[in-house]
């Protein structure tokens, strides 16, 4: 029997996310670095990457009819979309990246560790994941809104309860960079937020595999 999908396709991510967050998903493309895989998801941050400095070329995840990707008419040079999913890259020989963008695609992910594992191995020994992720809150707020969320899952099948530094650390990457933030303007499932940067860290005498 074939695998799901690793990350669900036609989301139903709420519309008002695109504007509300469009300027933190330019943050996190301005400090890219390297060969760098964007997650896709939108488009209007591309031109936020350091094309030809920092950065020497984006490959973007956009698959056929994902309108909210927009076309890559006006494209920076040095970006390539490429229609495929994130568990075919590995396959597709892509890679390695030195910097891995993830924007807002974990609450279209059923299994958390099987996404990020996947990311990992394509990600360069020593690289980054850039993360812009809803999160649970912690303590007694958070397990309330915890509960919200599942509710959310269930009913437009979104995965809103996660602690995603958490997850990070217990999959053995450290998270160097973490700003905790709230999008009031959405249900409350939706407004818990971090933008973060995470590593994956060889321990020391170790070789890179």
């Amino acid at each position: 029997m074939a695998s799901p999908p690793l990350v669900a396709w036609m989301n139903p991510l709420p519309i008002e996310l695109a504007p509300a967050l469009r300027a933190r998903r330019r943050s996190l493309a301005g400090v890219a670095i390297g060969q760098v895989l964007d997650l896709g998801g939108w488009g209007d941050h591309l031109d936020a990457y350091d094309l030809g400095w920092t950065v020497d070329a984006v490959t973007m995840l956009d698959r056929s009819g994902d309108v909210r990707a927009g076309t890559g008419v006006n494209d920076p040079v040095g970006v390539t979309r490429l229609d495929a999913a994130v568990d075919e890259l590995a396959q597709l020989g892509a890679g390695p990246f030195d910097t891995i963008v993830s924007l807002i695609r974990t609450p279209l992910v059923a299994d958390l560790d099987r996404f990020v594992n996947t990311l990992l191995d394509v990600l360069a020994d020593g690289g980054y994941l850039h993360l812009l992720e809803p999160v649970c809150r912690t303590g007694r707020t958070g397990r309330l809104l915890t509960f919200g969320g599942r509710i959310g899952q269930a009913a437009g099948g979104l995965y809103l309860d996660r602690d995603l530094p958490a997850d990070l650390r217990r999959l053995g990457l450290t998270v160097t960079d973490i700003v905790r933030f709230e999008v009031p303007s959405l249900s409350a499932p939706f407004r818990p937020f971090i933008e973060a940067r995470a590593r994956l860290v060889s321990p020391p005498g170790s070789s890179p595999s």
